[in-house]
């Protein structure tokens, strides 16, 4: 596998190296918070997770498990009103973007140092390879508010 994002042969797209890491792995997920509080957490290993030309995603979207949760009881502990739709409550995603050689935590308002612990800890990310960032898609929409 190469550096190089150029196609080696017509046709033929390569993609970068995800680096060693050792173990345990590192991984890549999404997550829910809910009142100052990891709500759930989903993850894959970063050998195991989708390998784009960008980044090291987890396959699964915010819909898709949402939905799973559901089915499972996980959402039974949220109000009734928050159950129905996936970004009623704030949510992120953990990434690893090539260009910046880092894991990217992306969440939205409700997040702070207790909960940024846990993941890092539950998904092996390296000490000084992982930054947070706020990113305003992942906070509920306005419409989802009780007034």
């Amino acid at each position: 596998m190469s550096d190089s994002l150029e196609p080696q042969a017509p046709g033929e797209v390569t993609f970068p190296k995800i680096p060693e890491f050792g173990n345990p792995e590192p991984e890549v997920g999404i997550f829910w918070t809910h009142e100052g509080r990891l709500f759930h957490l989903e993850s894959a290993p970063i050998s195991k997770a989708v390998h784009t030309r960008v980044s090291v995603d987890y396959a699964n979207g915010h819909y898709a498990s949402w939905f799973v949760m559901g089915k499972q009881g996980i959402l039974d502990s949220l109000p009734p009103h928050m159950r129905d739709e996936y970004d009623a409550i704030p949510r992120g995603r953990i990434v690893y973007l090539f260009s910046r050689k880092t894991f990217v935590i992306y969440h939205g308002d409700d997040y702070n140092p207790t909960i940024q612990d846990l993941i890092v800890k539950r998904l092996n990310l390296p000490e000084g390879l992982y930054v947070d960032e706020i990113d305003e898609h992942y906070n509920p929409l306005p419409e989802d508010f009780l007034f």
